[in-house]
């Protein structure tokens, strides 16, 4: 692949269109958040959103794991659960192993509306997706996963 003029060295045009189309499809989801079928609870920001959305995912969490997991401050992920534990989200318990360590929970009554958000812009995703064979559809399924494994991997300066 010929490299792209203002480029780095190795950077292909396919990378950086690649990382180009991520951040524009980041930037898009961001900025239609606020639209009908937001993940978000009535009342809930869309930070809490997407920590309760986390620990759905990974399972119970430290303050810390949540912080790492989601990219912010530990300061900011304790005002997240301080929001999801207002909202009945979660709940909090002391590590037993180690008192100043605090485990994060999903309640089970907040599951249903936590999967909702997996189906948020369902039908975008959708018509997006049937464009593609599903060979196809793997293959971005497995770039996603690859992609989202690396970088949470990459030390804080390759990221």
């Amino acid at each position: 692949m010929p490299i792209e003029p203002g480029a780095k060295q190795g950077l292909t045009t396919e990378t950086l269109e690649t990382s180009r189309l991520l951040l524009d499809f980041l930037n898009a989801a961001y900025a239609t958040r606020n639209q009908s079928g937001d993940p978000a609870p009535e009342g809930m920001s869309s930070h809490a959103a997407r920590a309760a959305i986390y620990i759905h995912r990974h399972g119970e969490r430290s303050i810390g794991q949540l912080a790492a997991g989601l990219g912010i401050s530990y300061g900011w992920a304790s005002r997240v659960v301080d929001e999801l534990q207002a909202a009945g989200y979660v709940s909090r318990e002391r590590d037993l192993r180690d008192h100043r360590v605090v485990r994060i929970r999903l309640n089970p009554a907040a599951i249903e509306a936590i999967e909702r958000a997996y189906r948020w812009r369902e039908k975008d995703v959708t018509e997006a997706l049937r464009q593609l064979s599903s060979p196809e559809r793997e293959g971005v399924r497995a770039f996603l996963r690859t992609i989202t494994v690396r970088l949470r991997e990459a030390p804080a300066e390759r990221q």
